[in-house]
């Protein structure tokens, strides 16, 4: 007889051939278990195995840097024990630090002597800025002194192309109202002309001692005097002369192209100075710049291996529960890494979890059979985040739009507002939970979030197929710790009318036959073999839909007819189904009503 069971499940007990058919007596059978088919509510569930942990997680990671890549950052030298109470700010892991310490004390000395690397070179560029002003003075000035030569020999202020005066050294005659050279020109001119009417004096002078040396007015020695004057005369006319020739032809040329190339050099070496000034500066800039980076780099060294000595000393970011961190194929890897005093620690690796235990979930998984029917909670962003983002940069200060555009900040503001982010716009699908510690108390909660992504069931059956799923606890329990075994049953439609149901060890076939399947019917003559079609099903009952009439009499076990080899689907006798996590051997026990109940080997 089959009874309706609290929730929808129904149960049922074999009976014997007599007792359910006596017009069967002929066919006397008495290792055939019998059931006679009935309309039974057909809740249609899904149960798996999963363990608790906490909705509020907290990651206790190394962040303390390792040496080199692969190697490890330290050793544990203190740690909480696993299971302890612990509240937040309280320390949980100290790390060694002794390396750290060693490399502090070499650091603040490389960071001082790149600090006086930095001080010297900025003092360099200053002694150079100044150094470069008095060159470029002493330039300028050599030049305004060759341009007042140029310009006192000429009278005239040269302009900034010399081609001009330079083109006046071949000229023949060069006379201007004012300079050096027409004073010397001048001069000469003058002294030529005195000479030259002093000449034309002694002329007259000595003409007339002739004449008066014959009239007998003068002795002939007198007028020697007077010819040795003419003579003298003529000999200075002819000097002031010669000296006139060599000022106009020669030294006109020769001091005019000194000036003019003395200027030439003078603004070249201006030039020159200009340049190696800027060139002096920029190299001390430079040589600051890269002393100043240098000094940074290193501090911002020592800064981090101050960082990385604070990080040896681990605190609980909330309060809860110390749980050590265990790596999920450490039950098939024989170098599982140990949370323990004297154990060495890598840089990222997690050691413990502090689960915040006011709010627990169930980590479940499903079979790929039936992860399409499970619904968790449809979430939609309100776009706080970025509402938020728009306001810092609309802000009127510069920091804010800096923060705005920083993927950190913005992480940040995204973990401490989280619950601002999304909102709930429907609730996933309704499940009870119950967990092995308590097994009287029934929780509630609902399927929060299925995985997208599919994971091996287990190493044994990796063909199989299993999706991660998330179901929250609605209440709260004292007691509950994470890890703790509990069965998730989630309600995946509900009965609503009543419908011909057998048991699942009636069906024979496995899935690839559909939704098409065969069980052995009770008649007069004996067992008949007969092909039916089934629908919905849960853990223990299956729709047939087809095939099968109201009050006729399935065989429970096909095997005793059919053979070991017939694949059936024997349900769990006690409620402790599957592995824990919803890891299973073979096909779920659930299915759905396209392709049948599952089957599994007898």
């Amino acid at each position: 007889m089959v009874a309706c069971a609290a929730g929808g499940l129904a149960t049922f007990s074999p009976v014997s051939l007599s007792q359910l058919n006596p017009f069967a007596s002929g066919v006397d059978r008495p290792d055939l278990l019998l059931h006679t088919a009935g309309f039974e509510l057909l809740p249609v569930t899904i149960v798996e195995r999963g363990t608790l942990e906490s909705a509020e997680n907290k990651d206790v990671v190394c962040r303390v840097k390792a040496g080199s890549k692969g190697t490890f950052s330290s050793t544990i030298r203190w740690i909480i024990d696993d299971g302890s109470m612990v509240n937040e700010g309280q320390l949980l892991i100290e790390l060694d630090d002794s390396a750290l310490q060693d490399s502090y004390r070499t650091q603040v000395i490389v960071v001082d002597k790149a600090r006086a690397d930095w001080i010297t070179a900025d003092e360099n560029y200053v002694i150079t800025v100044k150094q470069n002003e008095s060159d470029i003075a002493l330039a300028t000035a050599a030049l305004q002194v060759a341009e007042l030569d140029v310009e006192k020999f000429l009278g005239i202020r040269p302009d900034q192309s010399l081609a001009p005066i330079a083109g006046l050294i071949g000229a023949p005659g060069l006379l201007v109202e004012r300079g050096e050279y027409r004073q010397k020109f001048d001069d000469v001119s003058g002294r030529l002309k005195l000479a030259e009417s002093d000449l034309e004096a002694y002329r007259d002078r000595s003409a007339w001692a002739e004449r008066s040396v014959k009239l007998g007015y003068l002795t002939p020695s007198q007028a020697k005097v007077e010819q040795s004057k003419l003579a003298s005369a003529l000999d200075n006319v002819g000097k002031l002369q010669t000296e006139k020739y060599i000022l106009e032809n020669f030294l006109r040329k020769r001091d005019l192209t000194d000036f003019v190339s003395k200027l030439e050099v003078a603004r070249l070496d201006l030039d020159r100075a200009v340049r190696q000034a800027r060139a002096k500066e920029v190299q001390a800039e430079s040589a600051r710049r890269t002393a100043y980076s240098v000094y940074q780099q290193e501090d911002e060294k020592l800064r981090d291996v101050e960082h990385q000595i604070r990080q040896c000393k681990i605190y609980s970011p909330q309060d809860g529960l110390v749980v050590y961190h265990k790596e999920q194929t450490s039950r098939f890897s024989n170098n599982q890494s140990l949370i323990a005093v004297g154990e060495q620690v890598k840089e990222g690796q997690k050691l413990m979890r502090i689960p915040d235990l006011r709010r627990m979930q169930v980590n479940t998984k499903v079979h790929e059979a039936m992860v399409s029917r499970i619904r968790g909670d449809d979430r939609q962003s309100t776009g706080f985040t970025e509402a938020m983002r728009v306001g810092l940069m609309a802000g009127p200060h510069g920091f804010t739009r800096i923060v705005a555009t920083a993927e950190q900040p913005l992480a940040l503001i995204r973990d401490l507002y989280r619950d601002k982010e999304y909102y709930l716009a429907s609730q996933g699908q309704r499940a009870a939970i119950r967990v092995d510690a308590f097994p009287d108390r029934l929780l509630q909660g609902h399927v929060k979030s299925v995985a997208a992504v599919s994971s091996m069931a287990d190493f044994f059956n990796s063909d199989v197929k299993v999706y991660q799923t998330i179901v929250t606890i609605d209440e709260s329990l004292d007691g509950l710790k994470p890890d703790m075994n509990s069965e998730v049953t989630i309600h995946v439609d509900e009965a609503k009318a009543p419908v011909l149901a057998v048991p699942l060890q009636c069906v024979m076939g496995g899935a690839e036959s559909g939704p098409k399947r065969r069980i052995y019917v009770m008649t007069a003559s004996g067992p008949e073999l007969r092909e039916v079609m089934l629908g919905a099903f849960n853990e223990k009952l299956v729709e047939v839909r087809e095939g099968l009439r109201e009050g006729e009499v399935v065989v429970l076990n096909p095997k005793a007819i059919a053979g070991e080899q017939t694949k059936t689907h024997e349900p769990e006798a006690t409620p402790t189904r599957g592995r824990a996590g919803g890891d299973k051997k073979g096909p779920p026990r659930n299915g759905n009503a396209k392709n049948g109940p599952p089957a599994k080997k007898g």
